[in-house]
């Protein structure tokens, strides 16, 4: 009988799921956004972007990019572009991980490209705000959970600062 429950009790709870990635990821989060902000003034607009994926499906993600200081789009990966545009589409998110992305805001309709928000960012921004979003995405339309590794795309900020390093 503990064989058969063991299962269901191992499931996790996705509230805690949730918190538990926000308390893993949030301050590197929050360190490359502000990289990238910072930079912002004399980078190549083309590189204020933070892409977070899986380690095992990189096609898999949320990106974000600053549009201007006030502004961001972000974008949840749809399957369109894992091929070549000549070639049948291979991958589609299931109907549950599109409704999650529609209960945070995304655009829901990936005939031509992702899944889309635009909004505004507050002066000075809010990144813990930001970072709880894509991580909310990641968790909620991707499975990011407790055994998911998370890995980061940030031309202007390739590696996180010291500050979110823990000490043991």
């Amino acid at each position: 009988m503990t064989a058969l429950l063991a299962p269901a009790a191992l499931a996790e709870d996705p509230v805690t799921s949730f918190h538990d990635r926000l308390a893993e990821y949030r301050c590197a989060v929050v360190d490359w956004l502000q990289q990238i902000y910072d930079a912002a003034d004399t980078a190549n607009p083309q590189n204020l972007f933070l892409i977070i994926y899986f380690a095992t499906r990189p096609n898999g993600y949320v990106q974000c990019v600053f549009d201007t200081p006030t502004r961001m789009l972000c974008e949840a990966a749809s399957g369109f572009y894992d091929d070549v545009t000549s070639a049948p589409r291979s991958r589609r998110l299931p109907a549950n991980a599109i409704a999650a992305l529609g209960r945070l805001g995304f655009s829901t309709d990936d005939s031509a490209g992702n899944f889309e928000i635009w909004f505004d960012v507050t002066d000075p921004p809010d990144f813990n705000a930001i970072a709880d979003f894509t991580l909310k995405a990641l968790h909620d339309a991707f499975d990011a959970r407790a055994a998911v590794t998370l890995e980061f795309n940030a031309p202007l900020a390739p590696r996180a600062t010291t500050k979110c390093i823990p000490v043991s």
